[in-house]
């Protein structure tokens, strides 16, 4: 697991840090605009309405994910926060939901087609999916590369220690990770109190792994400085010439006042105090307490990530072949929605960490079962109501250079 792919030097903390799931989102989108343009090209289309289309692909994918995701988590994850609107923009922590993507992008992409495009709607939507499948299948590397969407634990229950992988390609990830705090919350592993604290919502969680980095980095030293100053507030308070002095017994009061608001300040408000204070309470320090985080990971969990980069693969590789010999306009994009909703509810099956909305399917399994109903009533549509080939389906043919110009004195 590396939610951080490395840092830039000489920036500030907040904008040195370069996403592994930016990269490949990245390298998802112009690995798929690269693929899109090639099939344009040997398909007569225009490259440049292909270039347009990824692009409001990728801003409305984003988009259309984060809305979905932002409605689906409302009350646990934003509802609650300091600054709901704020939660909502902030992308850094991650939060986005597949589904959410294509059911943006596709009206945005049909509207710019038909109406500032003037061209073939089916023709340039069966261009375009196979590289959906091929940037979901690059994308999802960037998933596990961050600990998002993991799957359920692999336990084989014939190991009494319920430790060994039910399938050899089983995964651990490290303390901290979001896989390992929900196993914990559901009861599915243990860890020693020393690394138990509660969350705002009054439940015991496993200490949240950046706090306890952070104070092992600190070792003590904040801590150490502010508790120097309440100690040598408190004895100058006990000199006898301060205290034969009223004006020098009232600054030094206030002194010790002001040492004991500020060390009570980093031990209660402050991450790296809280993590301080919790060490103290079992004579360890902040080092010591992360030095113990170490030994302790999830449970085997199926990698689903990577199932899904081999399943939307493997559809891409469907969708290219079918691009190439299909009949008709318009099936591609059909077939996509009908194989990867297929796909998609087999892996929700096990994933852990979608809840159960209703009926126990997952918000994804729902939308699944719509989309795979829409891609089927698609390609009946495209086989029964629109003629084979679309009548916008105009080859592109790049203008001629024009003829040189003779050079004016």
């Amino acid at each position: 697991m590396y939610p951080t792919l490395f840092k830039i030097p000489f920036l500030p903390d907040w904008l040195a840090d370069v996403k592994s799931y930016g990269v490949m989102l990245m390298v998802a989108f112009l690995t798929g605009i690269w693929m899109a343009c090639r099939r344009a090209d040997r398909s007569q289309a225009n490259a440049d309405t292909v270039l347009n289309i990824g692009f409001l692909s990728l801003i409305c994918g984003v988009a259309g994910a984060r809305i979905m995701f932002v409605w689906h988590y409302w009350d646990s994850r934003f509802a609650n926060t300091p600054n709901p609107l704020a939660a909502v923009f902030d992308l850094r922590s991650g939060g986005l939901e597949f589904w959410g993507g294509p059911l943006l992008v596709i009206p945005v992409l049909i509207i710019y087609l038909r109406r500032f495009a003037k061209a073939s709607v089916r023709w340039y939507l069966d261009i375009t999916a196979p590289s959906l499948a091929w940037g979901l299948a690059v994308t999802r590397i960037g998933c596990f590369l961050n600990g998002c969407c993991w799957g359920a634990a692999c336990v084989d229950h014939t190991d009494p220690a319920r430790e060994r992988a039910e399938v050899p390609w089983a995964v651990h990830f490290p303390y901290g990770s979001p896989a390992m705090v929900q196993q914990f919350k559901f009861g599915q592993l243990t860890i020693p109190k020393e690394l138990i604290t509660v969350d705002r919502a009054g439940e015991s969680t496993p200490f949240y792994v950046e706090y306890l980095k952070l104070a092992a980095a600190d070792n003590g030293k904040t801590y150490a400085a502010l508790n120097d100053r309440l100690t040598a507030a408190r004895q100058a308070l006990a000199r006898p010439e301060i205290a034969a002095d009223p004006n020098k017994l009232a600054r030094a009061n206030d002194e010790v006042q002001a040492a004991t608001r500020a060390l009570q300040d980093f031990t209660q408000s402050n991450p790296i105090g809280a993590v301080e204070r919790h060490a103290r309470r079992f004579g360890l320090t902040a080092a010591q307490l992360w030095e113990m985080a170490q030994h302790y990971h999830s449970k085997p969990a199926h990698p689903t990530q990577l199932y899904e980069t081999i399943s939307a693969s493997i559809i891409c590789l469907v969708l290219t072949l079918l691009f190439y010999y299909r009949e008709r306009h318009g099936i591609v994009l059909g077939w996509f929605l009908m194989l990867y909703s297929v796909s998609r509810i087999l892996n929700e099956s096990i994933r852990q960490d979608n809840p159960l909305d209703s009926m126990g399917l997952t918000i994804s399994q729902f939308i699944s079962i719509g989309t795979f109903i829409t891609g089927l009533a698609w390609v009946v549509v495209v086989h029964t109501a629109f003629p084979k080939f679309s009548p916008r389906a105009v080859p592109f043919v790049y203008p001629a250079d024009p003829s040189p110009q003779p050079a004016t004195r």
